[in-house]
């Protein structure tokens, strides 16, 4: 049972990753012409994107360290419900960071 809770709770972090990076290169390529601009803009928020998942996972670790020994068959548990806190650390950031990447072109032009 704990096997398929955690297996449940990893395919929501990622279905929730998935739908954070259509929502950030959606707008992205419905929003600008040029192909630079694009290019450019992805490339930006992929390394954010990659940055704000792997430092979470990282810090994480840390505190997985940290914790008391944690029984065997709830070490898979553990570590999903890291896995989705990080994933929802990295949607707020990748968000917050593309609205403010679209601010900044809409105002260049």
């Amino acid at each position: 049972m704990i096997k398929l809770i955690s297996d449940i709770i990893f395919l929501i972090a990622v279905l929730i990753l998935l739908k954070t990076w259509y929502n950030v290169y959606e707008v992205v390529m419905r929003q600008y012409e040029k192909f630079v601009v694009r290019v450019l803009i992805t490339v930006i928020l992929c390394m954010i994107t990659i940055v704000s998942l792997v430092i979470p996972i990282y810090l994480l670790c840390y505190l997985k360290i940290i914790l008391p020994a944690v029984p065997i068959e709830y070490i898979k548990l553990q570590s999903a419900f890291f896995a989705i806190i990080a994933v929802l650390i990295n949607r707020y950031i990748t968000i917050e960071t593309k609205n403010t990447v679209v601010d900044y072109f809409l105002k260049k032009g």
